[in-house]
């Protein structure tokens, strides 16, 4: 396993666990417009394909699409996730310490995520880990958001790599999507959110429980 030079990570549902404080900044700004909020359970299968997405899926919910401002309520919603980035997520197990090792090897690691770039930076920052990757990518880092693997080409251009270089570590069907989209390998853990749907009928590469099988297997 030792010929990857790059790991690529998925963020929400693959090193943190962040519904909580995704669904609660929802609520908050559903409540600041006097809208029916949503449960964890509802916004633990709409994460996942970036906020827009997130937010379609709330309002279709609540039959609300024609009735209210979309970009208002979206700006909101950032406004209220900046403040509860970092406050409710929890790391998933083995996740600091594999990442720890990995970035002492001579392997790039990189963070592509559908959350917006600042939500992505401050959430890293809370828990101590911005400083364990070499790039950073959000949901409105490019024109396309995953599974377009614009964000993973652009790396693989950046550090000159081709695909059986780069393995990609996610947890839902976009991740897979993403890393069949850009040629790489893909393994996902079986925790996360996936929409609700196994996440083994992606059909990824491997299936890994957690990060600490990560480490034991990139050590083999």
């Amino acid at each position: 396993m030792n010929h990857y030079e790059m790991i690529i990570f998925d963020l929400d549902g693959t090193l943190l666990d962040t519904v909580e404080e995704v669904a609660y900044a929802m609520n908050d700004a559903l409540q600041e417009s006097e809208l029916p909020v949503i449960t964890l359970s509802q916004a633990r299968d709409w994460v996942g394909k970036g906020a827009p997405h997130f937010l379609t899926q709330v309002l279709e919910h609540h039959q609300l699409t024609d009735q209210v401002s979309f970009e208002s309520l979206l700006n909101l919603f950032y406004k209220h996730y900046e403040r509860r980035s970092g406050t409710l997520s929890k790391l998933y197990p083995s996740v600091r310490e594999t990442l720890e090792i990995l970035s002492k090897s001579k392997r790039k690691l990189c963070i592509v995520s559908n959350k917006f770039k600042r939500g992505t930076d401050k959430v890293l920052k809370a828990h101590q880990l911005d400083h364990l990757f070499d790039d950073i990518f959000g949901g409105d880092s490019f024109e396309q958001k995953k599974p377009d693997p614009v964000a993973v080409h652009f790396l693989m251009q950046k550090y000159t790599l081709l695909p059986d270089q780069v393995l990609f570590i996610g947890d839902s069907s976009t991740d897979v999507a993403t890393a069949r989209n850009a040629g790489v390998t893909v393994w996902t853990v079986p925790y996360g959110y996936n929409h609700g749907e196994a996440i083994q009928k992606s059909m990824p590469d491997r299936m890994i429980e957690d990060f600490s099988e990560l480490q034991a297997r990139l050590s083999a």
